[in-house]
């Protein structure tokens, strides 16, 4: 099984194959919990700002790319990209999970989150 990872360069490169950004140590890099959505935001001198969400969508890992305009406004989609699973391995973007390893992660998981 191929799961999604992402690093703040490694999501920096992809995302600048997209839109035009500044200098990496002017962007945000956020990874949930879960490991299973990964962000890169950043704001541009004219006040614009930019949300990059690497996640997976129906099984397929895509980039969706928001932007935001003015303090009040609410951030609004711009572009969906559906990724290619070959570039995303070359580039290092991805994992691969054993089934065995995935049984002990579920498992761990389920207890966890269980109620008594």
């Amino acid at each position: 099984m191929i799961w999604i990872k992402a690093n703040k360069a490694r999501l920096y490169k992809l995302v600048a194959e997209y839109v035009s950004m500044p200098m990496m140590k002017l962007t945000n890099f956020i990874e949930t919990p879960s490991g299973i959505c990964y962000y890169l935001g950043w704001s541009m001198p004219n006040g614009v700002r930019y949300r990059a969400c690497y996640t997976v969508m129906n099984g397929a890992p895509v980039l969706v790319i928001q932007v935001k305009n003015g303090c009040k406004a609410s951030f609004k989609e711009v572009a969906v990209h559906k990724l290619d699973i070959d570039n995303l391995i070359n580039i290092g973007l991805t994992k691969v999970i054993q089934r065995e390893s995935l049984k002990k992660t579920i498992l761990l998981n389920q207890q966890l989150f269980s109620i008594d």
